[in-house]
């Protein structure tokens, strides 16, 4: 019994001397650096900050959640540290924090330790959900596909295009076009598909797929809750979570193991297909261009559900804020269907729809005031340093020991008085032709080495869906006095979606 208490009491002191050790080289660190505490959230639950995570959850459940961080942001300023579930996090809208976070410090921030053992059963190892050389070998299966701009296929989106403006009212009915918008773009992202196929009949998915949709949108449900749960996502038990991501893994299996026949069947043979072209267009891209570099198959499983779950409802929300906004000012329509109508007969090619100056700004002006991605978050791998935000007026660095969240939400760095003006709030495409943002100031698609490699393909997809359907109507209402809500997930839309009156040209 002695022998037992004695080593209990030696276990003990050596753990309260690893900690008060680490606690002082934390400490000598943060006085080298000049750190300074930034200013703190007032819990009414200093321990763990449950006052603040069930805040957060419930104002998320009412579609409250930006303007609460905004209350937030104006309340505390900038910089400011708040606690949930236990987890220590720096929030910060600061451009010069961000560039470190995401770019200058790229290496000592992650999100493997919070997403992974949330996802994982989901969509396992991937770009998402990894850092170092796992994310590096996962972006590189994914960069071909991008950079050679095979990711866009105009044509194939026009087919379906056609279908979705023959769904919208020509009598200047009512039509919420926020639905209908997600409809059509998000079949042919399915990334398994012979596209041809999806497009033939719009809207009318097999039972089979419609079933993989409904399970992949649970799956993103519910690995949601157990990444904002952190480390009590064990208290997460739903037997429908399990057997949806089951489903997922079913459906996607079984068109990479098509993928992998075919790599071994023509990869080193693409002389002797007798229509090369029509065998590249129908399969699905970017899983052929992934199963050209690894026959991986739990590996083409995972980054595919990854590649979908980041092409999750991005173009449709961006889109339906458009014509959101437009409804509303009625001369920025007037302008920029001018500007559509200029084209004449012009084919739409990726760089003419890059070339419309007034269309840019009406993107870039939407994504600045509603960004699809509203908030990002990182967690520090290792001890490090923030440049500002610490101290009685923000000036000072702050100290960010290992395990620190650092959350950040472009939905309020795109609002703030200090760089956009006082009409920040405005929707007014016209500021970008005078005002150039500074860097890490508007940053509606990420940035840094994780930046998202879709966004090209994004805006020239939106650009050519604004495009048609400004070609075939001319006037559009209103027909919802109601604000913009931002209902949040993964992305932001409307809660009240886009309800509007499109009249024909």
């Amino acid at each position: 019994m002695t022998t037992f208490l004695i080593l209990c009491i030696s276990t003990a002191c050596i753990i309260a001397a690893y900690f008060s050790f680490k606690s002082w080289r934390r400490g000598t660190a943060a006085r080298a650096n000049g750190c300074r505490p930034p200013k703190k959230y007032l819990h009414k639950d200093p321990l763990l900050g449950l006052d603040l995570f069930l805040n957060t959850g419930k104002a998320i459940q009412e579609h409250r959640y930006l303007p609460e961080l905004t209350r937030r942001y104006k309340t505390l300023g900038n910089t400011f540290l708040s606690k949930s579930l236990g987890s220590s996090s720096v929030n910060s809208i600061e451009p010069d924090n961000l560039q470190a976070v995401f770019s200058t410090k790229f290496n000592d921030w992650g999100v493997e330790p919070v997403i992974l053992p949330a996802q994982h059963p989901f969509c396992g190892r991937g770009f998402i959900t990894t850092d170092g050389a796992a994310w590096g070998h996962s972006r590189a299966l994914l960069r071909p596909s991008f950079d050679r701009g095979s990711a866009i296929d105009l044509p194939t989106l026009e087919v379906a295009l056609s279908k979705f403006i023959n769904r919208i009212p020509r009598d200047a009915s009512t039509v919420d076009l926020q639905p209908l918008l997600f409809s059509l773009v998000r079949h042919p992202k399915v990334p398994f598909y012979d596209q041809r196929s999806v497009i033939t009949r719009l809207g009318q998915t097999s039972a089979e797929a419609q079933q993989f949709l409904k399970a992949f949108d649970h799956s993103m449900l519910g690995s949601g809750i157990r990444i904002a749960l952190g480390p009590f996502k064990f208290l997460y038990r739903d037997p429908q979570w399990t057997a949806s991501c089951r489903t997922t893994h079913q459906f996607a299996a079984r068109y990479v193991t098509k993928a992998i026949a075919y790599r071994k069947s023509n990869l080193a043979k693409e002389n002797d297909l007798p229509d090369q072209e029509e065998g590249r267009q129908r399969r699905p891209v970017l899983l052929y261009a992934m199963a050209e570099q690894t026959d991986d198959a739990e590996t083409l499983r995972n980054e595919i559900l990854q590649a979908l779950m980041a092409a999750q409802e991005t173009t449709a929300a961006l889109i339906s804020n458009v014509f959101f906004l437009l409804s509303r000012h009625q001369s920025v329509w007037r302008q920029l269907r001018h500007e559509v109508l200029s084209l004449g007969d012009c084919k739409l090619e990726p760089e003419v729809l890059q070339g419309m100056k007034f269309l840019r700004n009406v993107l870039n002006e939407t994504l600045r005031l509603h960004p699809v991605f509203p908030q990002m978050n990182r967690i520090a791998l290792t001890d490090t340093v923030l440049p500002v935000g610490g101290g009685v007026d923000g000036a000072s660095p702050i100290f960010a020991p290992a395990g620190t969240m650092f959350d950040t939400s472009w939905y309020n760095l795109h609002r703030l008085p200090s760089i956009w003006g006082t009409d920040a709030e405005i929707f007014k495409p016209d500021r970008w032709e005078t005002f150039k943002p500074g860097p890490w100031q508007f940053v509606p698609f990420g940035g840094g080495p994780r930046g998202c490699l879709g966004r090209t393909k994004a805006l020239v997809e939106a650009s050519f869906i604004v495009v048609k359907i400004m070609q075939e109507f001319r006037q559009i209402e209103s027909r919802d006095d109601l604000d913009w809500t931002g209902q949040v997930q993964l992305t932001a839309k409307n809660a009240n979606g886009c309800k509007i009156a499109l009249k024909p040209a």
